[in-house]
């Protein structure tokens, strides 16, 4: 009996590590994917379609949300799909591969892309937003955590603060990103 329980116990210690240890993979893979500009390895990593929808449903929510009372209800579906005219296509030019490796590289790129969505989302609500400024060429994995059973955030930046969130999603045994945020430069709570 003793055996069969020590079996048990060590199989579910196997799979909990694995559990755990496969989303921190799949971070190195996109961390090395882009410092070797692997497109290939970026595609297995990172799933386009639901990268670009998250990040178009984010902007549709807050223009929406900075619109809400300055236009009349009967024009706020029109207002939205015409976001949805001139947002894909961007997001279409803007979500590759290569804007993604840039990206995670914290590149040179990283501030015209900031721009041009904080320009796109200020030009339609009336703002006018503070753009942060990019602190270095080359960032770093700040932190990573569960932020769900099957969803995991990863933290990257400079020296203390944290500039770009990736959300990683389990598919299957592969972990995939599909989401993103650009941070603020917000403090590590350490």
């Amino acid at each position: 009996m003793k055996k069969w329980l020590t079996i048990a116990l060590v199989s579910f210690a196997l799979l909990a590590a694995g559990y755990i240890a496969l989303p921190r993979y799949a971070i190195e893979q996109l961390e090395m994917a882009a410092r070797d500009e692997n497109e290939e390895q970026l595609q297995r990593y990172i799933d386009f379609p639901a990268l670009r929808d998250n990040l178009r449903l984010r902007l549709q929510r807050k223009l929406r949300e900075s619109v809400n009372g300055d236009v009349p209800e009967e024009f706020r579906e029109f207002l939205a799909a015409g976001v949805n005219l001139f947002v894909s296509p961007l997001l279409q030019q803007l979500v590759t591969p290569e804007g993604i490796g840039e990206l995670l590289r914290g590149g040179k790129d990283l501030r015209e892309f900031e721009l041009e969505l904080y320009r796109m989302s200020s030009s339609i609500s009336g703002d006018v937003v503070d753009v942060p400024e990019s602190e270095e060429n080359t960032w770093q994995l700040r932190r990573w955590r569960f932020v769900g059973v099957n969803l995991v955030s990863a933290d990257y930046g400079g020296d203390t603060t944290a500039r770009l969130r990736l959300i990683l999603e389990r598919r299957g045994l592969r972990w995939q990103l599909v989401d993103l945020h650009l941070l603020g430069g917000e403090k590590e709570n350490e």
